[in-house]
Parts: C-alpha cells; structure tokens; sequence
C-alpha cells in the first residue's frame, strides 16, 4: 500500500482512539484495497472477518456537512433527507472534498472521528448489527466491531447524533 496521507493517517488515528476510548469491542483487518462492495466481498473471503458492511455517507447540503450512516445496500431517500434537514438537496461530497475535509479515500467514509460540528445522521437499525464493518480512513483495514457499540461511541462524541428511520427507502418485502 501507498504511505498515508497526513489526513487519512490522523483520521485514523482519531477513529481508533474513540474505539478505545468507550472500551469497545473491535478487531482490524488489513486486507486488498477496498474501492467498492465487490472489493469488500472479496476482501471478507481472503481475510475471514464477517458482518454487515456499514455505509457512512459524508453529504453537504448548501455550505453544511453532515454524515449518514446506515447499511450496505440501503437505497437513499434524498427528498426525505432533504424534508427532514431542509435546505438544499444533500450531494455526496467530491472525492477531493471528501480527502481534503474527511481526510478519507473515496469509499472510505467513516461514521465518526471528525470534526464537531459535522452533525451524524445513524439508521437505527446499525445498533442491531452483531458485526458491523467499517472503514477507519483508509482502503487497505476494516473495522470489525459490535453494532451496540457504535450505539455508545455516539453516545459519547461531541457530534450531533440524530436516529432517522426516513432517510432510506422502503425495503422491498420478503
């Protein structure tokens, strides 16, 4: 793997201490880069960890930031993001943007360890996960940690933290 960059090296950094910080329960895996869900397959096959891929979601809104976490797989309701915060329709944040404000690769986006004032938008249903999975900054380590545990590390960060249970679209029937 390529060095880090001081961004993703000091985000990593922070995402780790707030790990150990609230005592949670975590393992690393250091594995393929990841870019996309395909490479995060292939990725849990080599190295063996298991759980449910989180999807953390830096947007901006206007001039706001703000971050949603939720499930792999998750299909985004952008008009009822947008009623629920107002504003402006929420875009992903540009690659550059997302290295230079996250310090974050494409892909990679992480659902804390930044900055205060970023307010946390969380579907509830991640705090269900026995195995949630998610990236510390950079493409090359997985987080393999308790989703109950996600629960209390945003219990104890600055960070705004709102549960939403509307900003995904309806999950098609079994």
């Amino acid at each position: 793997m390529s060095v880090l960059s001081p961004g993703q090296q000091a985000a990593h950094e922070r995402i780790l201490a707030v790990l150990d910080e609230a005592g949670a329960d975590y393992k690393r895996f250091t594995h393929r880069i990841l870019r996309n869900y395909e490479d995060a397959e292939l990725a849990r096959q080599e190295s063996g960890f298991s759980g449910t891929e989180s999807k953390s979601m830096v947007l901006k809104s206007g001039d706001a930031l703000f971050v949603y976490v939720t499930l792999a797989g998750r299909r985004v309701d952008f008009k009822a993001m947008r009623a629920a915060i107002g504003g402006p329709k929420p875009k992903l944040l540009k690659d550059d943007e997302l290295r230079e404000r996250m310090g974050a690769e494409p892909g990679n986006a992480f659902p804390f360890g930044f900055e205060e004032a970023i307010p946390i938008y969380v579907d509830p249903d991640v705090y269900d996960e026995e195995w949630l999975l998610l990236s510390p900054a950079i493409p090359t380590e997985t987080i393999q940690m308790r989703g109950a545990d996600l629960k209390r590390i945003f219990a104890r960060i600055p960070n705004q933290v709102t549960e939403v249970t509307t900003f995904n679209q309806p999950q098609p029937a079994e």
